[in-house]
C-alpha cells in the first residue's frame, strides 16, 4: 500500500496509503540573482525533475513553484494518499488523514485549535512538537520557538482543497532539513481542473462543517482556485466548544509561453474552549469522563494566520526548469491551558510570528547515455521573528507576567537530488542537504535581568544515497542510507554551554514493493534509525551539558490491497517499532523504550463500490500498548475502535454528480484515549469521542 520509487506516473486505484511517489518541495533565499545563478551552477551538477513534456507550458501544467520535484525515483518510502480517498473519508480536519498511513498514530488532545500530536517511525512529538517536518504548497507550517519546538498546526488546510498528502519517512528527502526526523507531512491543493464542489456535514454534539472549493481556468492563460471552510462544534465534553475558518486561493498566469506566475493566499481563524485533561480514577467512570476535572478553569484559546506566496517558473528548455518563490506568514497564538489539579495554575501562552522565504532551484528531466537522468539543485533562505509571552491567569484573566522573550532564527540551506537509471537492476540515487542556522534570543522576562544572546552556529550536512532494483516486472526492491538532524531545544540553542554540534539521524531502509496483477498489492519495508549524541542537561538545573545519548528505533512497516471481486478491497496494513535508549547520562534510563510510541499498530478494512453508486467502508483500528513516561513504569493499554461509512452517488440529468453518506464513528462505542500521559500523580487522560453519527452531502457541478 506504499509505493517506494517506482518509474511509474499513475497509481493503481490503491486503498488509502498506495498510490505514486511525488516529491514536494520549498525552497528560500535572500537574493533571488544570486540565488538563480547559483542554482543552475549547481544544476550543471545535479540536475532535477520537473513534469514538463514541451518547451511551451499550457495553463493546466502550473504547479506550485518549487514543487515540481518528482519522487518517483526516491529508493525511499513515500506513502501518498491522493485525492480519490481523500473524498471517501470525513473529514472535519486535516490531520485525521494520516491515520490511513501505515504506523502514523494520531495523539488527539480533543482540545480545539490545539495541534495535535502525532508518532511516526519511532519519533513521538511530530505536530505537537520538532519530530515530523510539516508544509502545504511548500510552506513550512512548523514554528521554531513557540508553543513547542517545531509546533505545526494543520488546522489552517481546508480537507476539501488537498489533491494530495505525501508522507516521506524518517529524515529520507534532501528537500526537508530541520524538523524531518520521524517523516515529513506534505499536503499539496488543487491546482488543475474545472470543479465547483460542496459539502456539507452534520453530526453529534451540535457539529456542522461546510467546505467548498472551486477551480476554473478564466480564459486560456489565467486560472483560480479558491477553498472555504467553517467549523462549529459544541462538543462531547463540558467546555468543548470550537469555531473556525478557513480561506485559501491561489491565481496562476501563463505569463509567456515560457514563463508562469502565481500568486497564493491563505487565512485562518479559530476560538475555541478546551476542557483540560481528567485524571485517570475520573477516567475509568464513564460518565464522569464526560465533565471536567476538579478545579478546572477556563482552558481554551485563539489564533490568527494568514500567508502569502509568489511563484514564478520559467523554462529554459524542453528539459529544463527554473523555478523562484518566496512567501511570508504572519500568526497570533494564544492559548489557555492548566494542568494539574489543584486549585489555580492556569496560564496563559501567547505568541506573535512573523515568517519569510524565498529560494529558487534548477530542475532536470532528461538523458545521459540514453538512459533516464534526472535530479535538482536549489538554495533557501528562512527568516523566523516570534515574540513570546506568558503569564500566570486565572480563568483567562491575567495576574502576572512570567516571560517576555524574543527568538530570532535564520536558516540558510543548500539541498540537490539525482537519479540515474543506469540498469533495472540498479538504479541509483543520490542526494544532500546543508543547513546552517544563526539566530537572536532576548530576554526581557519581568524581575530578571534582561540579556541577548545570540544562536550557536549550528551547521548539519545530511546525505542521502540509495538504489532501486527492478526484479522483475511488479517487484521492486530498494535500500538507502540518509541523514538527518535535530537541534536542541529551545533557549538551549543560545546558550554556548550545549556547544554548536546537533543530534545526528542516521536511517537504514530496505523494502520490496509488490504488484503482480490488479488483483494485488504490498509494500514491506524494513528500517532503523539510531539517533547520535544526544546533549542533555545533567544533572537537571545544573548547567552542565553532557553530549551523551543514543536512541534506537527499528521496525517494520507492512501493507497489502486485495481486489477479490469487481468493487471489493480489502486492505490492511502492520508496523512494529521498536525502541531502545542505547546510552544516557542517566544510567536509569538505559534499556527504557521511548514513552508514547505503541509496539505495534494496523488497520484492517473493507471497501466496496458499485457501479450503481452505493459504497461502503469498515474499517478496524488497533493501537497497542506503549509507555507514557521515561522509566517505563507506567503505561496505557491501547484501544480498538471501528469506523462504517455507507453511501450513495449519481448525477442529475444535467450532468451535476450528489453524494449522500451517513458514517458512524467509534462503531462499538470503545471508551479510550489517544493521548495519556503520566503526571501529577496519576496518569492524565484527554477523553476520545464516544459514538458518533454523521450525515454527509456533497455536490458536485
Amino acid at each position: 500500500m506504499q509505493q517506494k520509487g517506482r518509474r511509474k506516473t499513475k497509481s493503481h486505484p490503491c486503498p488509502p496509503y498506495v498510490g505514486r511517489q511525488s516529491g514536494a518541495k520549498k525552497s528560500v533565499l535572500k537574493s533571488l540573482p544570486v540565488a538563480a545563478a547559483v542554482a543552475l551552477a549547481l544544476g550543471t551538477v545535479c540536475p532535477g525533475i520537473p513534469a514538463l513534456a514541451e518547451e511551451t507550458v499550457t495553463l493546466d501544467s502550473i504547479t506550485v513553484k518549487g514543487e515540481s520535484i518528482t519522487a518517483v525515483s526516491q529508493p525511499v518510502t513515500i506513502n501518498v494518499i491522493d485525492a480519490d480517498t481523500i473524498s471517501e473519508l470525513k473529514l472535519l480536519r486535516p490531520g485525521k488523514v494520516l491515520e490511513e498511513v501505515p504506523g502514523v498514530e494520531v495523539h488527539n488532545y480533543s482540545m480545539g485549535g490545539v495541534a495535535n500530536e502525532i508518532t511516526i517511525r519511532g519519533f513521538n512529538n511530530g505536530a505537537h512538537g520538532g519530530d515530523a517536518a510539516i508544509v502545504i504548497d511548500g510552506i513550512p507550517l512548523n514554528e521554531g520557538e513557540s508553543h513547542a519546538d517545531g509546533y505545526a498546526d494543520m488546522n489552517v488546510i481546508i480537507p476539501l482543497e488537498i489533491e494530495r498528502v505525501e508522507v516521506y519517512k524518517g529524515p529520507s528527502s534532501p528537500l526537508f532539513g530541520n524538523f524531518a526526523r520521524g517523516g515529513t507531512i506534505a499536503f499539496h491543493t488543487k491546482k488543475t481542473g474545472e470543479y465547483n464542489t460542496f459539502q456539507t456535514t452534520s453530526g453529534s454534539y451540535d457539529t456542522y462543517d461546510l467546505q467548498s472549493a472551486f477551480g476554473h481556468a478564466l480564459n486560456d492563460t489565467v486560472r483560480i482556485n479558491t477553498a472555504l471552510q467553517f467549523f462549529t462544534t459544541k462538543g462531547y465534553q463540558d467546555h468543548s466548544s470550537w469555531q473556525r475558518g478557513n480561506f485559501s486561493t491561489r491565481l496562476a498566469w501563463q505569463t509567456t509561453p515560457k514563463l508562469d506566475t502565481a500568486v497564493s493566499v491563505r487565512l485562518h481563524r479559530s476560538e475555541w474552549d478546551a476542557p483540560g485533561y481528567i485524571p485517570e480514577s475520573q477516567f475509568n467512570n464513564r460518565e464522569a469522563a464526560r465533565h471536567q476535572a476538579v478545579n478546572a478553569e477556563d482552558d481554551g484559546g485563539n489564533k490568527t494566520f494568514t500567508t502569502q506566496r509568489l511563484d514564478l517558473g520559467y523554462n529554459l528548455s524542453s528539459s529544463s526548469r527554473l523555478l523562484a518563490w518566496s512567501y511570508a506568514t504572519q500568526q497570533d497564538f494564544t492559548r489557555f491551558a492548566k494542568f494539574g489539579y489543584s486549585p489555580g495554575g492556569q496560564t496563559e501562552r501567547f505568541y506573535d510570528r512573523m515568517v519569510y522565504g524565498v529560494g529558487t532551484s534548477y530542475n532536470y528531466e532528461g538523458e545521459l547515455g540514453a538512459r533516464k537522468l534526472g535530479g535538482v539543485a536549489g538554495i533557501e533562505y528562512y527568516h523566523e521573528d516570534t515574540d513570546w509571552e506568558r503569564y500566570n491567569t486565572s480563568n483567562r484573566v491575567r495576574t502576572a507576567q512570567t516571560e517576555s522573550r524574543n527568538f530570532i532564527i535564520n536558516t540558510f540551506s543548500i539541498f540537490g537530488q539525482a537519479d540515474y537509471a543506469l540498469h533495472r537492476l540498479f538504479e541509483p540515487w543520490l542526494g544532500f542537504r546543508y543547513d546552517s542556522f544563526s539566530g537572536d534570543y532576548d530576554n526581557h522576562d519581568p524581575g530578571a535581568v534582561p540579556f541577548k544572546r545570540g544562536m550557536n552556529d549550528y551547521a548539519q550536512f545530511s546525505p542521502k544515497i540509495g538504489f532501486h532494483s527492478r526484479v522483475r516486472a511488479g517487484l521492486d526492491f530498494r535500500a538507502s542510507y540518509t541523514q538527518g538532524f535535530v537541534l536542541p531545544k529551545g533557549p538551549d540553542k543560545y546558550n554556548s554551554a550545549t556547544g554548536n554540534k546537533a543530534s545526528t539521524i542516521k536511517q537504514y531502509e530496505a523494502g520490496l514493493t509488490l504488484e503482480p496483477a490488479h488483483m494485488f498489492s504490498g509494500d514491506l519495508a524494513v528500517f532503523r534509525i539510531d539517533t547520535t549524541d544526544e546533549t542533555k542537561e545533567y544533572p537537571a538545573g545544573s548547567g552542565i551539558y553532557v553530549s551523551l545519548g543514543e536512541t534506537r528505533r527499528e521496525g517494520l512497516e507492512l501493507s497489502a490491497v486485495l481486489r477479490p471481486w469487481p468493487g471489493f478491497e480489502f486492505f490492511g496494513d502492520l508496523t512494529v517499532i521498536d525502541t531502545e535508549i542505547i546510552k544516557n547520562a542517566d544510567s536509569a534510563l538505559l534499556g527504557k523504550k521511548v514513552r508514547g510510541v505503541p509496539d505495534y499498530i494496523t488497520n484492517l478494512g473493507l471497501r466496496y463500490r458499485a457501479e450503481s453508486g452505493v459504497n461502503a467502508r469498515l474499517k478496524w483500528r488497533h493501537v497497542d500498548s506503549y509507555y507514557i513516561n521515561d522509566a517505563n513504569t507506567s503505561s496505557y493499554s491501547g484501544y480498538d475502535v471501528a469506523d462504517l461509512s455507507l453511501g450513495y452517488e449519481a448525477k442529475t440529468s444535467k450532468g451535476s454528480r450528489w453524494r449522500l453518506g451517513m458514517d458512524i464513528d467509534n462503531l462499538f462505542d470503545e471508551h479510550y484515549s489517544q493521548a495519556v500521559w503520566n503526571g501529577y500523580g496519576t496518569n492524565n487522560y484527554a477523553l476520545s469521542p464516544p459514538r458518533t453519527f454523521w450525515l454527509r452531502l456533497g455536490l458536485d457541478i
